[in-house]
């Protein structure tokens, strides 16, 4: 059994890997700003307070360091940059400074790439080419992260997550917010779904399978490299959308909503999962299908209990 600490772990991606963590066997524990399911095994606090990282990292003493916190979308750039990169600074300062030395999986994101791809399966040797402050904050971290490999001896790798999918996808990702609206709809009787660019064509992974590249990247990957979690293929949001209309009973009319079209918005991205393949035979298991449908089951029953 190994100890293993989750940043962020109340989270889209963290509340997931600590259930398959906790399903293995694995004896983990979590920290984040906000409290979660994992009893004595729980820490709460701020990333960049130093003084709570250095109090987590003596009393957990990991021998894996999954790390996910971090923001995704804010109106303010100082707020992804302190978070995703001085955090991740902040951490990794603490464990240098410390007698042992984990291995630290970093979360980044698919963002880093860009638009430089098209319709070519990116590689992790692609060139980065960050579009927004969120991918250009993930970009900086995972340099931070890699100079602590380089410079320290760190055992660091990197894990550049494509679009995920699944139960508990906060409403700030497309699909999950189409999902509200359908599961809001069925209730109410609303029949429109406001939309942004439903074109733009992604690589999807289901979040479960996702918690699994995490594993196998701590058993099997080697310290100072990066892999992407990607099915290979990409799918448009329309039909993620249209999928998932089918699935409900009742008619629904889409509007576009032009302040929801990303300016920068990349048309096309699809990952190469070969890498991680090779590593350790990783595939994804749960289909495009199947994950769309737990989805919006889950609002279905989220909504209920917005509305009681």
């Amino acid at each position: 059994m190994s100890r293993v600490l989750i940043t962020g772990a109340s989270g889209f991606v963290g509340s997931h890997l600590v259930r398959h963590l906790q399903s293995i066997g694995q004896e983990v524990f979590g920290f984040d700003l906000r409290a979660v399911g994992l009893g004595g095994n729980f820490f709460q606090g701020e990333l960049t307070d130093r003084n709570a990282i250095k109090q987590v990292l003596d009393d957990v003493k990991p021998e894996v360091i999954f790390h996910l916190a971090g923001v995704i979308k804010s109106s303010q750039s100082k707020v992804l940059y302190k978070a995703n990169l001085m955090g991740t600074i902040v951490l990794l300062d603490q464990i240098k400074e410390s007698d042992y030395r984990p291995i630290v999986i970093v979360a980044s994101s698919s963002a880093v790439y860009g638009h430089k791809s098209g319709a070519k399966p990116i590689s992790e040797r692609t060139q980065l080419h960050p579009l927004t402050d969120y991918a250009v904050s993930k970009a900086a971290q995972e340099l931070a992260a890699l100079r602590y490999y380089e410079s320290f001896d760190l055992p660091v790798m990197i894990v550049r997550m494509f679009n995920l999918l699944g139960p508990g996808q906060p409403t700030d990702l497309a699909c999950s917010a189409f999902a509200r609206q359908i599961a809001l709809g069925e209730l109410n009787g609303q029949t429109e779904i406001v939309t942004g660019n439903l074109d733009a064509r992604r690589d999807f992974v289901d979040v479960r399978d996702a918690a699994r590249a995490f594993e196998l990247v701590a058993e099997k990957g080697k310290a100072g490299q990066v892999y992407n979690v990607c099915s290979g293929r990409a799918v448009a949001i329309r039909k993620c959308l249209d999928e998932m209309i089918s699935m409900s009973p009742h008619q629904f009319k889409i509007r576009l909503d032009a302040e929801r079209v990303q300016k920068n918005d990349v048309p096309i991205q699809v990952g190469s999962p070969r890498k991680l393949n090779q590593l350790s035979g990783w595939r994804p298991q749960i289909s495009l299908k199947q994950s769309l449908a737990d989805l919006l089951n889950d609002w279905r029953e989220r909504v209920k209990s917005e509305l009681e």
